[in-house]
């Protein structure tokens, strides 16, 4: 093992030790609040929504590079919002369009169900319910954000955390043929082809979330819905922990070098490009790992200026202008002659 990946498995040590404990007792006021806010739907309501909820995001799949990370609790529907009960189209703009195959709340005149109406209704349920939720010395706010209720938790005794959480209402799928234009399932790394096939039945393989961003350009944004695959990607970085760390290296870099706010990059970027890289990444050591999908992603944006979707054709996750593009495969090319204890 060269002096680079071993720099690497320090730094990544010394996230586990200095992070990772701090996004620990972070998530205990997180558990907290989440079970003070189920214990409120207990008695009446303005609206009905069955619902379960589901832990993702980074700090749940050791993926923080430090303790701002937000939380991402999926509020996953039941009842009639489901898979069994649409058939899914795909809309010329790349979006999602469900076709109810009964009658339920939401339909429009051509019973495509009216996703601002159901977000507006269930960010409202949400919010009434956050509203009732009482943490002592515990200072919650909430506001609606485009596909989530964002909830603020600042403890005015104490630790004195502050803690960030995204809370997003989806609709579950199970069936991975239901849905037009998806990745073939064999072509999948093979932990999530086993995933898919075992719990079918049981748990979510793919979610339609209720917010799109810049909704407004498209004639008809009120049908409208974007795919998520939230729970393929927790069950990829945890079952791959060699790649994980990949990942987090990546966030590592990326945080220290602001790629958020210079580069537009998000960190799910990496994670969709270690899934297409998957089969040459695994069994490399740390940096070399990394390094390889740094050159995989500056590869996506010189060629096409977008991070592919993978799970669905023609779903680009992020465009960059040529300007951008040429910024961004710069920095990257700088990164990857640095020593990482430069960066």
């Amino acid at each position: 093992m060269g002096d680079s990946n071993k720099d690497a498995l320090q730094i990544l040590g010394q996230l586990s030790r200095e992070v990772t404990p701090q996004v620990k007792s972070n998530r205990e006021l997180v558990s907290d609040f989440l079970t003070k806010l189920l214990a409120t739907r207990v008695g009446p309501t303005p609206d009905s929504f069955e619902a379960t909820t589901i832990h993702g995001g980074s700090c749940y799949e050791n993926l923080a590079v430090d303790n701002e990370a937000d939380f991402d609790i999926t509020v996953s529907l039941g009842r009639e919002f489901v898979s069994e009960n649409f058939d899914v189209e795909r809309d010329p703009s790349g979006f999602f369009i469900l076709k109810a195959r009964q009658q339920m709340r939401y339909l429009d005149c051509n019973n495509l169900l009216d996703s601002s109406k159901l977000r507006a209704n269930i960010f409202s349920a949400l919010r009434w319910h956050i509203g009732l939720v009482n943490i002592p010395d515990t200072t919650i706010t909430h506001e609606a954000g485009l596909s989530a209720v964002i909830v603020q938790l600042q403890e005015t005794t104490g630790l004195r955390r502050q803690v960030s959480i995204d809370i997003v209402p989806q609709i579950p799928f199970r069936t991975w043929g239901q849905c037009p234009d998806l990745l073939p399932l064999q072509e999948m790394p093979e932990c999530l082809q086993e995933y898919i096939k075992r719990t079918s039945e049981k748990n979510p393989c793919m979610f339609f979330s209720l917010g799109i961003s810049k909704a407004e350009r498209f004639p008809n944004s009120d049908q409208l819905f974007n795919i998520s695959f939230s729970l393929l990607e927790k069950n990829f970085v945890n079952e791959e922990t060699d790649i994980r760390d990949m990942v987090r290296l990546v966030k590592y870099i990326a945080k220290r070098r602001n790629w958020k706010d210079d580069h537009h990059f998000k960190s799910f970027y990496a994670k969709r490009v270690a899934l297409k890289h998957y089969d040459e990444l695994k069994g490399m050591e740390p940096w070399d790992g990394c390094q390889r999908l740094l050159q995989r992603l500056e590869e996506q944006v010189a060629n096409h200026r977008v991070i592919d979707g993978y799970f669905v054709k023609n779903q680009p996750l992020r465009k960059w202008d040529e300007v951008e593009a040429w910024n961004f495969m710069r920095e990257i090319r700088t990164v990857r002659t640095m020593n990482l204890r430069d960066i």
